[in-house]
């Protein structure tokens, strides 16, 4: 393809070269570069692309996209634009043929239920016999092909290129979530939505973002992308992109919200489970769930609202919630021999941790005792916050590490005993995860509930710049083997 049609719709000023120059693959990593490449160079976080402008001539880039001067001593290519991230997108997207144009993609953005509205859709189109692609935090499927994730929402060239090869499989219906750095930095830039939804906003990424009206606006992007927009106004986050996006079209959940399209009633938790009520197209529906707590509800609501926007049959619907409503990490609960239950949750932020913690005290007989963390250079406005929580709703409480990075993980932790100090929740601090756990596991007793917070499906541990091999779930099911 030539270059002038890679660019077309790109504002670009030509430094030298030739725009009529033939490009066979697009890149931002100079590792990546092979003859007749186009190289995007991205000024990032950790690197900037154009110090690595030589390597790419060597090895055979045809042209340049860059946003300041470099030094070159050949007669490739280069463009000038002012925004790297965004010409790559674009450039990207024409370079595939516009995939995301060849079938229904709907996006999911929010602070917490992402993944859980990935999967519990994903379900439903499945049991409609629709064929499907995920992409998102547990993994990349192409239909039934598991393929590697790096990051919730890929870099722009590598997400068209996925989108390429399902288009090439016959998907008809790709399910993503799209996280705020990705909105932000431009990575869904040229791909094409016809759902948007918005599940929720809380404390989170303000390392990034810096602000949580920055946050909500990042989010906001998605709903300037797409057609029809699913959105919770019982989130105050959801009202204001109600009332500030572009969408054609609507459909609104909540819980007791007689003011949103599906209105979530008589909810019933058990550990088991959630049931609920919602009016669908003027009829009262029972839904069934195969996990427990209202933000369960929430996420089925999100779904259920996509599913109708798809045009999936109601019984369709309520059938795969009933049986397929588990997602890995979520929720996951393992009962003892000893009576006890452990439950892993991916909840690592303050709000998340709030809503598994309301969740298990609803039907808790007698002690909860939470196991928790925060990742290491991350945000951390809201390691004291989440103390303070874990402190107010938990009978005993283990801090330790999650994924401590970079960072001293007794000063992270020294950092969340903040918020649970003045409380009345006795707690004890211990660095070592999975010496974490097993403490919890050897406390607990008949009826007790160890949440296992923070991780959920993730099966490794960043310690350094190190990773290695840790799995909640695993350790916990470890435990209990070695202790019967």
């Amino acid at each position: 393809m030539k270059l002038i049609g890679l660019i077309k719709n790109i504002p670009y000023t030509l430094i030298q070269g030739n725009v009529e120059v033939n490009i066979k693959n697009i890149t931002n990593d100079s590792r990546k570069v092979e003859k007749d490449s186009l190289f995007v160079c991205i000024d990032g976080f950790e690197s900037d692309g154009h110090d690595y402008v030589s390597q790419a001539i060597e090895k055979g880039a045809a042209a340049l996209i860059v946003t300041k001067d470099v030094m070159v001593n050949s007669e490739i290519t280069v463009i000038r634009v002012e925004n790297a991230r965004k010409a790559l997108a674009l450039a990207s997207g024409k370079f595939y043929d516009y995939p995301s144009k060849k079938f229904a993609l709907i996006g999911i953005t929010g602070t917490n239920g992402k993944t859980s509205t990935v999967f519990l859709l994903d379900a439903i189109l499945r049991k409609a016999n629709k064929k499907t692609g995920i992409i998102g935090t547990i993994e990349n499927r192409i239909i039934d092909t598991v393929v590697s994730t790096e990051r919730t929402t890929p870099e722009s060239v590598e997400l068209q290129e996925l989108f390429a090869k399902m288009v090439e499989h016959n998907v008809n219906k790709v399910i993503m979530e799209v996280s705020s750095h990705a909105l932000d930095l431009d990575r869904v830039a040229g791909s094409y939505f016809d759902i948007g939804v918005f599940t929720n906003l809380s404390l989170d990424h303000l390392e990034y973002h810096k602000t949580m009206e920055n946050y909500r606006d990042a989010k906001k992007k998605l709903f300037e992308m797409c057609k029809t927009g699913v959105i919770n106004i019982d989130d105050q986050a959801g009202r204001y992109i109600l009332e500030n996006s572009s969408c054609e079209a609507y459909i609104t959940y909540g819980c007791e919200n007689d003011q949103a399209t599906l209105n979530a009633t008589n909810i019933i938790n058990k550990i088991t489970g959630t049931i609920f009520e919602v009016e669908i197209n003027g009829r009262k529906e029972t839904i069934e769930l195969q996990t427990p707590g209202k933000f369960s509800v929430y996420n089925a609501l999100a779904a259920i609202a996509t599913a109708i926007a798809l045009k999936i049959p109601v019984d369709t619907i309520i059938e795969a919630l009933k049986y397929n409503s588990r997602v890995r990490g979520r929720f996951e609960t393992i009962e003892s021999p000893e009576g006890y239950y452990a439950i892993v949750d991916y909840a690592h932020t303050p709000d998340g941790l709030e809503n598994v913690l309301n969740t298990i005290r609803s039907f808790a007989e007698k002690r909860v005792i939470t196991v928790f963390g925060c990742g290491g250079d991350r945000d951390r406005s809201k390691r004291p916050e989440m103390g303070r929580i874990a402190g107010e709703m938990s009978d005993f409480a283990i801090i330790t590490s999650d994924n401590p990075r970079t960072e001293d993980p007794e000063s992270i932790l020294k950092e969340i005993e903040v918020g649970i100090s003045p409380l009345k929740c006795e707690y004890i601090m211990i660095a070592d995860r999975e010496e974490a756990i097993n403490k919890a596991l050897s406390m607990a007793q008949n009826k007790d509930i160890v949440l296992i917070a923070g991780k959920g499906h993730e099966d490794y541990q960043i310690i350094g710049k190190t990773k290695i091999h840790f799995d909640d779930a695993e350790k916990v099911k470890e435990y209990i083997n070695k202790t019967n």
